[in-house]
């Protein structure tokens, strides 16, 4: 073995050649990651040649090549119509909401699970929380419609209580952007919870006798031990989070749209826009816009990541 080669073994990085032996060892692992590297490489980067069709007067006839190039006119566009500039504050509004919401739930359901000594109560607890993960959003918009609807259970309970008309929520502008907020919460809460449960588990419990040993109350256990602890993983979700705050989720929104609602994000733009109406280029410029705000969140993100915690993605 030479001198740089023992160096870089004690050190703990490993050569080059050594690393193609470890690859090899687990080449089996690899090949059950191969499907999925497929899967991203074709529905993720084999169509990205498509988002030249933001920058042109897209005609299907003449295809991706032959259609004539505006450039920045169809992103211009963007914001000179007011139902594509509604789109995106409504976007904006509800994702912002969302993460408020959303974002300290988890920790906080994580932290009250994490101290309960009932482990009977706490798994039924936890199954409770996690079963509207494994709803799909179409199962969800039916279970909303029996809830609420005016011939829904609520109406019904209201009425036998002398309720003479049914409140009509679905047909309620501002009862439909809580429920675009307050659903997601519902539903992703107690799956967000198993990351800062297993989060919490891995913290050394001495830590936490020798901060009883020292006379530390509950308050600065938490804010002395349990919080720096979290704080890494938090901030990394934290960026996920923001670079998803201008998507928004079609599924809950287009099922609960009716005549009676007019509001529109993001996504119910692009499919009106692109799909039904045939304008592919409006609608690419819409995504890319979308995506570019995206990328520069999760850079912010990423950079006050690193100043609050020290972590981040890259």
């Amino acid at each position: 073995m030479s001198k740089e080669t023992m160096i870089r073994t004690i050190s703990g990085k490993r050569t080059f050649k050594q690393s193609l032996k470890l690859a090899f060892k687990q080449r089996y692992l690899y090949l059950l990651l191969l499907p999925t590297l497929v899967s991203v490489f074709v529905f993720s980067y084999c169509c990205m040649p498509g988002v030249l069709m933001a920058f042109q007067d897209y005609s299907i006839y003449k295809g991706l090549w032959g259609s004539e190039w505006v450039g920045f006119d169809n992103i211009a566009a963007i914001f000179r119509q007011s139902k594509f500039t509604g789109a995106i504050w409504n976007t904006f509004y509800t994702s912002v909401m969302c993460i408020i919401t959303g974002f300290p739930a988890p920790i906080i359901l994580a932290l009250m699970l994490h101290e309960l000594r009932n482990k009977a109560f706490k798994r039924v607890v936890q199954t409770i929380s996690y079963l509207p993960h494994f709803l799909s959003w179409i199962s969800v918009v039916g279970l909303v419609y029996m809830i609420f609807s005016t011939e829904g259970i609520i109406n019904n309970v209201m009425s036998w209580f002398g309720a003479k008309e049914p409140f009509r929520f679905l047909a309620s502008q501002t009862v439909f952007q809580w429920f675009v907020i307050l659903i997601p919460l519902w539903k992703g809460l107690g799956w967000s919870t198993i990351i800062h449960l297993a989060n919490l588990t891995s913290i050394n419990p001495e830590l936490y006798e020798a901060a009883e040993v020292d006379g530390a109350n509950y308050m600065q256990k938490l804010r002395h031990i349990t919080i720096p602890h979290m704080l890494p993983t938090c901030m990394i979700l934290l960026i996920f989070q923001m670079g998803s705050l201008f998507s928004s989720n079609f599924e809950l929104v287009y099922g609960l749209k009716n005549p009676y609602i007019n509001f529109d994000v993001i996504s119910t733009v692009v499919y009106e826009t692109g799909i039904q109406a045939g304008n592919y280029h409006m609608s690419t410029a819409i995504g890319f816009v979308q995506g570019l705000v995206a990328l520069l969140l999760v850079l912010g993100t990423n950079w006050l990541s690193k100043k609050v915690s020290g972590t981040g993605i890259w």
